[in-house]
């Protein structure tokens, strides 16, 4: 997990950052789905744009990155909620 936060949380999070989104949002935003969906996203910092449009792309990219971020908690949960029940099924009862 801490190599994936590295290899691909980091980057979207900081070209988040520079796009005008909230970088903690993309911070866990499913690894490199995420990374490849904040790249594509329109900037909300681009040259030309009125306020805005500028303010409407960083909420449209600011809940795509929590709703990615969500599903990646989700996962992990699920997995740990597993991960606790396999162990306790190998273990057997006392």
């Amino acid at each position: 997990m801490i190599f994936g936060l590295m290899i691909f949380g980091i980057p979207a999070m900081v070209i988040a950052e520079k796009k005008g989104f909230k970088g903690a949002r993309w911070l866990l935003a499913f690894g490199l789905i995420g990374l490849i969906i904040v790249c594509v996203l329109p900037s909300a910092k681009k040259r030309g744009i009125d306020y805005g449009q500028a303010k409407k792309r960083a909420a449209v990219a600011n809940s795509i990155g929590a709703w990615l971020c969500g599903a990646n908690a989700l996962i992990l949960f699920i997995s740990l909620i597993a991960l606790v029940f396999i162990r306790q099924n190998q273990i057997g009862p006392n």
